[in-house]
């Protein structure tokens, strides 16, 4: 073999290796996220999986996050308050006491006989505005008692917590698929360069 044609296998076989490394070195670092499962002791070396590790630390930092940035009693509080929310809730129950005051007051029944449609109709009306003047205390109450036994973050934190690694390490995947491909790819294209440089400061010192 010339030496033109150990050029060209330099350049080819040095990148494409540095590629093998780079991609191969990436994936082992994408499969330590979850694997291995239980500690591997090595000599003094001791391996396991980033989520297995700190799997309570990462319930209890999502859990925080989630109830931080995502849903909390502030959004709950601010729901219940809010004047649209107590319109449809007001209109839901002029609705259902419409149909119960109907039902039990409509035609056919005995009391019709003693009740007009213009009395049925002011029951209706004042059991609707006594029903709405007290949303807002129903409200307070409601929200007390979801301030009072609804923890965001512990929901969250002992839900991640009871999951079996195979169902998160799944989720995960799920959501970060492309990302995950995309790092090992990443090393592989990273390799390439560092291999292709090699080869070129290679060439450089002999031509000097």
């Amino acid at each position: 073999m010339d030496v033109m044609h150990i050029h060209i296998a330099l350049f080819g076989f040095v990148p494409l290796t540095g590629a093998l490394i780079g991609w191969v070195t990436n994936s082992i670092a994408v499969g330590m996220i979850f694997r291995p499962r239980n500690p591997l002791r090595i000599g003094p070396f001791t391996f396991v999986g980033l989520i297995p590790k700190r799997r309570a630390e990462l319930a209890a930092t999502i859990g925080e996050t989630v109830e931080r940035e995502l849903i909390s009693h502030r959004d709950i509080r601010r729901l219940l308050r809010s004047p649209s929310f107590h319109g449809e809730m007001a209109s839901a129950v002029g609705t259902r006491v419409d149909d119960l005051v109907t039902r039990y007051l409509g035609r056919g029944s005995l009391v019709d006989l003693f009740l007009s449609l213009d009395v049925a109709e002011k029951i209706k009306q004042r059991i609707s505005r006594e029903v709405e003047e007290s949303l807002p205390e129903m409200m307070e109450v409601l929200l007390k008692k979801v301030e009072d036994n609804v923890d965001f973050k512990k929901i969250v934190e002992e839900k991640i917590a009871s999951f079996e690694l195979d169902k998160l390490e799944s989720i995960v995947h799920s959501i970060a698929a492309r990302e995950l491909s995309a790092i090992k790819r990443l090393g592989g294209i990273l390799g390439f360069l560092v291999g292709l440089v090699q080869v070129c400061v290679i060439e450089l010192g002999w031509l000097l």
